[in-house]
């Protein structure tokens, strides 16, 4: 019995020469057709993808690449931009005639608070919590100026320069952020449901702490 080791592409098979050849031959062309090389690379992506949705890796915990960003000192949010209106329409979808009306001085509070429900029940992520966080221009640098006002270096400066400093903040739904909490971000497949429910997906914001939690 002699053992051969024969190339196939970046593959090596040791196959073995018996009797008949004709067995030998139909082993060697089937494997060839399995696993041409040509194919590996769609084939592995696609396959990854669909763990990445609902097979192997739905139930790991996601890990974001954490953010370059300049200011070391803010946290850096993992998140979904959302605004208090939208909480209010999205609460109203989901508990028509249990609101009061829209003129309740305390309709916002009540809406967006009872939003948080189900986003919460139907994803699985029960520790979603909001921050106000900067909503930089388009290139998403924050200028440095806003972080000088929040920080407090503007405050003996007049009135005046004070105001000429417009700060974009927006409101963020996190699921966790660049400190501690990181080692409690959601599992893929409460994120796909999360993101499912909101409508587009997460991504990193720089807390502001300023104008709001």
């Amino acid at each position: 019995m002699l053992i051969k080791r024969r190339p196939l592409g970046q593959f090596l098979f040791y196959t073995l020469s018996i009797t008949p050849l004709s067995h030998l031959r139909a082993f060697t062309s089937t494997t060839y057709s399995c696993l041409s090389i040509t194919n590996m690379p769609s084939v592995l992506s696609k396959l990854s993808g669909a763990f990445q949705q609902n097979g192997l890796f739905a139930h790991r915990r996601v890990r974001p690449t954490l953010p370059h960003v300049a200011y070391r000192n803010r946290s850096q949010c993992y998140g979904y931009a959302v605004s208090s209106e939208w909480l209010m329409q999205f609460a109203e979808q989901h508990y028509p005639g249990e609101l009061p009306d829209r003129s309740h001085i305390d309709y916002e509070e009540i809406a967006t608070t009872r939003a948080h429900e189900p986003l919460a029940s139907q994803s699985g992520i029960y520790y979603l919590d909001y921050r106000r966080c900067f909503n930089p221009p388009p290139g998403g640098v924050i200028p440095r100026e806003w972080i000088a006002l929040v920080e407090g270096e503007y405050d003996d400066e007049p009135n005046e320069v004070v105001d000429t400093i417009k700060v974009d903040t927006i409101q963020v739904f996190y699921v966790c952020t660049d400190r501690a909490d990181f080692e409690w971000r959601p599992m893929r497949k409460q994120l796909n449901s999360l993101t499912k429910l909101i409508g587009h997906p997460p991504k990193w914001w720089t807390a502001c702490g300023w104008g709001g939690p």
